[in-house]
């Protein structure tokens, strides 16, 4: 996928045995594999932003419970709470288990209403939900918190894209060194 230009996901072709949902998915190595928001979105996030399609741009993102994925500013990624395509939409409480639900943004409507993509823990495989602000609730029980950027897509200006590709070569250089 070039810089800058965002494919939505408008299906699960390509999702079985994909590396950036699969072995590379640190989810996934956990026991934690599809179905699961979590590794679904962790994924798609990465998908969306690996330029080159050969796994690197590895994110940065939280690989806790997707309610703390918001508070987990330490990962370098902007927030807000207006949409944006490749953005991760986060939720914390939930009518079932308390853990928060993570979806990725794929469309904006001109209603202000957004389609994403997600994945449920014991549920549906892969799903789509269009869901319409101000809260962009889910399902009952939830609590919308905002939505973390994806800085290769979504509006995120070219400077800061470029910038954060350097600063994700540095940690992964670091990374390295520290093996």
């Amino acid at each position: 996928m070039p810089e800058g230009v965002f494919v939505p996901r408008l299906n699960s072709r390509g999702i079985r045995g994909n590396p950036y949902w699969y072995r590379r998915n640190p989810f996934y190595q956990a026991g934690y594999g599809l179905p699961n928001c979590t590794c679904y979105a962790w994924g798609r996030f990465w998908e969306c932003s690996d330029i080159n399609q050969d796994y690197s741009n590895r994110p940065n993102l939280s690989t806790d419970n997707a309610e703390d994925w918001y508070g987990h500013t330490s990962d370098g990624y902007e927030r807000g709470r207006e949409p944006q395509l490749g953005a991760v939409a986060c939720w914390a409480d939930g009518p079932f288990s308390g853990d928060g639900h993570v979806a990725i943004v794929e469309e904006i409507h001109s209603d202000g209403s957004i389609t994403c993509s997600n994945s449920a823990y014991g549920g549906s495989y892969w799903y789509l939900t269009t869901l319409r602000p101000p809260n962009y609730l889910p399902a009952s029980g939830y609590r919308f918190q905002g939505f973390i950027y994806n800085p290769i897509v979504g509006g995120v200006p070219w400077w800061k894209r470029n910038l954060w590709i350097f600063k994700r070569a540095l940690w992964h250089r670091e990374e390295d060194l520290l093996k």
